[in-house]
């Protein structure tokens, strides 16, 4: 099924929005997500953005200021310039190995393991350890009980291109949000990462908004935990 660019729309009662649009990487149609985070004085955070097109910014710009766009993880900046430019009052926060790729961007600065203070009153953060190269940085709203991913759990479904079926088979993401098999690979220390898993699971969440596959609705505790089960034994809350 071919994925299809939906509007911006409201993720259960809380303050966050999404939109999914096309994206092929490697010649895949897996699509990816952006999320608004409506913050407690009314302003933005806009987390991994898909093009600053006029209807997505007229669409933004009814929720609230712009504040804060995030890229976070290596691979999710394609289309930070574009919100640099048409908000340019906004600061710009990447992974930290990112912020080296994009030099052309004016960065505000680099995630870390703790939230920044212009968003730490609604949304918690974690540098996942042990898988330097892809730098992600996990979120979660906690007003809305709400994870928030890139590609550290992705997943495929039957209703996808055979392509991405096929990959997700042999990755392990079929019908399974999890991290692939191929990058399971550049996880240099699973200690690290094991650590990360437990202070995520420490946080108060229910749902996982995920960038590449089907959202997760209710028990999203369960489902990370599964899907971080290749680490070794299984993390408890």
């Amino acid at each position: 099924m071919a994925v299809r660019e939906t509007p911006l729309e409201r993720f259960g009662a809380g303050d966050l929005w999404i939109k999914r649009v096309p994206l092929r990487f490697y010649g895949m149609q897996m699509g990816t997500r952006m999320t608004v985070v409506r913050l407690d004085d009314g302003g933005l955070l806009i987390h991994s953005p898909t093009a600053a097109d006029a209807g997505t910014r007229a669409a933004v710009d009814q929720l609230g200021r712009v504040r804060f766009v995030v890229a976070p993880n290596r691979l999710h900046h394609l289309w930070v310039a574009e919100w640099a430019s048409a908000y340019p009052d906004a600061e710009l926060w990447g992974s930290p190995k990112l912020l080296d790729k994009r030099r052309d961007v004016a960065w505000t600065g680099a995630l870390g393991d703790q939230p920044e203070p212009g968003w730490a009153g609604a949304v918690d953060q974690a540098l996942f350890g042990g898988y330097d190269w892809l730098s992600e940085v996990v979120f979660c709203h906690r007003p809305s009980r709400t994870l928030i991913v890139a590609d550290l759990l992705e997943s495929t479904h039957p209703d996808d291109a055979w392509l991405l079926r096929l990959f997700g088979h042999l990755g392990g993401d079929f019908e399974h949000p999890t991290l692939t098999r191929d990058q399971r690979l550049l996880v240099r220390d699973r200690a690290a990462a094991r650590a990360s898993v437990q202070k995520i699971l420490a946080w108060d969440f229910d749902r996982i908004i995920l960038a590449h596959g089907r959202l997760i609705e209710q028990d999203g505790k369960r489902v990370f935990r599964d899907g971080m089960r290749w680490l070794g034994p299984p993390a408890s809350d």
